[in-house]
């Protein structure tokens, strides 16, 4: 590589759930930095559901959670944690979506030559989407604290949890496959500047 040659380094955060990744996403994007939120993309995917969503639900057997063009996600989880049939083609279609999102969002950012970006991706892991990235990082949180956060959020019902969890990659792997490591139990001015002291040592050592 020359010297002139500018590549855009790719870093893939990731952890489990209530690990703190929205968090941590949107301290990137306060500070400048290009950041794609493949859970934002879902969130608008479900808020501002398409004609072609639409269709696709009804086509898998899941148009009880449509109501007046609006989708009922407490409604699909329920639904799709106990149909693992329904689960993979929500998913396939969910995914594909998400995908084109991030590669629009990786080539933007190739052209205009960005030094940094980051993909915000839970399942980064399990869906092997590490070989799309320089680096990762995992954000590490103890299982009874992400439990406690995840159990306090609106609709969250102890035994999708337990599915959610059983369905990702447990600690001890993400930190084998992981370049880096950020607890995110600590205060949160703590997790933010061992953030930015492993931003700097990719950066570094790029």
């Amino acid at each position: 590589r020359t010297v002139n040659e500018i590549m855009t380094l790719i870093v893939g955060i990731t952890g489990g759930i209530a690990s703190g990744k929205t968090t941590i996403s949107n301290f990137l994007k306060k500070k400048k930095y290009a950041v794609h939120e493949s859970d934002a993309v879902v969130k608008k995917i479900y808020s501002k559901p398409t004609p072609k969503l639409i269709k696709h639900l009804k086509q898998i057997n899941l148009s009880d959670s449509i109501k007046k063009n609006k989708i009922n996600k407490v409604k699909i989880r329920k639904e799709i944690f106990n149909n693992k049939r329904k689960k993979m083609m929500l998913e396939k279609f969910i995914h594909k979506e998400v995908r084109i999102s991030r590669n629009e969002f990786l080539k933007k950012h190739k052209t205009q030559k960005t030094k940094i970006v980051f993909l915000d991706i839970p399942l980064l892991f399990e869906s092997f989407l590490e070989k799309k990235c320089n680096k990762t990082i995992f954000l590490y949180t103890p299982l009874a604290l992400r439990k406690r956060r995840a159990l306090n959020r609106k609709g969250m019902q102890r035994k999708i949890l337990e599915k959610i969890i059983k369905s990702q990659l447990n600690d001890k792997t993400k930190k084998l496959r992981a370049d880096y490591i950020v607890n995110t139990s600590k205060k949160k001015n703590k997790t933010f500047k061992d953030l930015l002291k492993t931003i700097n040592i990719i950066l570094e050592n790029a």
